[in-house]
């Protein structure tokens, strides 16, 4: 498992901070702020849940994995920072957009690009952590030729987002229909 150190946190707290500002910024903006909030809570629920058990399914592929308590915490933690990335990527789309709820249209295009984004952003957050040593791929995971990533973690960013805003889109307006 990888030592924690300070330094790690930096990123993640900063695009909290980020993440806190655009959701009161679009929450302001919101013509309906309870779907809003029930979607955005959808998507961090869910962003967690999917998100823990690719990292407990594809943790074989990585050096570190053990299949112990402390391990499952860190991938807990590691989750965490997906939820995480999973929001800037959703409120970065919602600038585009200039909406909060961009996700109820969510069409072929929207899609690509959001697929296309998930994946870059994976791509160079493991080349940071691969660089900075924070862990590393056993010989049983398939690499991404020309860049020496891993594919696994590239497509959860290319997929699960994608997922996530869908059953979060369903999941808030079922809520919101038994709520009104």
């Amino acid at each position: 498992m990888t030592d924690l150190k300070p330094g790690m946190f930096m990123a993640p707290v900063i695009a909290l901070i980020a993440i806190a500002i655009l959701y009161n910024h679009f929450l302001k903006k919101a013509p309906d702020k309870l779907l809003f909030r029930r979607f955005v809570g959808a998507v961090a629920g869910l962003s967690f849940l999917l998100n823990y058990a690719w990292e407990i399914g594809h943790c074989p592929l990585y050096t570190v994995c053990t299949y112990d308590l402390s391990h499952f915490i860190f991938l807990a933690l590691a989750s965490l920072a997906d939820v995480i990335m999973v929001g800037l990527l959703y409120f970065g789309f919602a600038l585009i957009h200039r909406n909060g709820l961009w996700v109820m249209n969510l069409t072929a295009s929207r899609v690509f690009w959001l697929m296309i984004a998930g994946g870059a952003g994976a791509t160079l957050s493991e080349i940071a952590h691969l660089v900075a040593g924070n862990w590393a791929y056993t010989d049983r995971m398939p690499i991404i030729p020309g860049i020496e990533v891993g594919l696994t973690p590239v497509l959860q960013f290319a997929i699960l987002p994608v997922l996530i805003y869908s059953l979060s889109n369903l999941l808030a307006l079922k809520f919101y229909a038994t709520s009104h």
